[in-house]
């Protein structure tokens, strides 16, 4: 004979199955939750891959840069983000020209560590000489290139009026740093 798992009935006559079966299980409110909370977590982690995927599949290498290399060019000097006109700073591009991509910004009379200079587009052509220079300064560190009329040689101070013909100390462009672009 098989013995059957189970448990003596209440009235301790025979065997019932065990786990006992209960058609009327109330469960609290607690037990609700508890039981939605694992199943969110657990749907949660079978929706991502593993800690040790990485390890076993590696990703493909990232895109090339976009950022526009340089060529020539001569040894790191360092610039301002203009601080004199609204919009205040300089925006950092991945080519020198103003219709290429922002890939960030610097606030203004922060320095900049710039390795050459090219000529490009205009970042702004109706602004007085020199504002509308079409130099651009090439980021010594890759990130990018920022405008003539963004930059300052010098910390400058807002002009709030935007009337003031002193733009600040523009900064400069030795002849031995220009260079081209890649």
């Amino acid at each position: 004979m098989t013995p059957v798992l189970g448990c003596v009935n209440r009235l301790g006559r025979g065997r019932e199955p065990w786990p006992p079966h209960n058609e009327d299980v109330d469960l609290s409110k607690e037990t609700w939750i508890s039981i939605v909370v694992s199943l969110v977590i657990a749907v949660a982690a079978a929706s991502s891959s593993p800690w040790w995927w990485h390890l076993i599949f590696r990703s493909s290498p990232a895109q090339a840069s976009a950022i526009a290399g340089m060529s020539g060019g001569c040894a790191p000097f360092q610039v301002y983000a203009q601080n004199r006109w609204q919009p205040y700073g300089t925006a950092i591009r991945e080519q020198p020209n103003v219709l290429s991509t922002q890939v960030g910004s610097e606030p203004g009379n922060m320095s900049l560590s710039v390795n050459g200079w090219v000529y490009g587009r205009a970042a702004y052509p109706t602004n007085t000489p020199p504002w509308n220079s079409g130099v651009w300064y090439h980021l010594t560190d890759g990130a990018g290139w920022v405008s003539f009329p963004g930059v300052r040689a010098t910390p400058t101070s807002q002009d709030p009026t935007g009337l003031s013909k002193d733009g600040g100390d523009p900064a400069p462009t030795p002849a031995n740093c220009q260079a081209a672009v890649q």
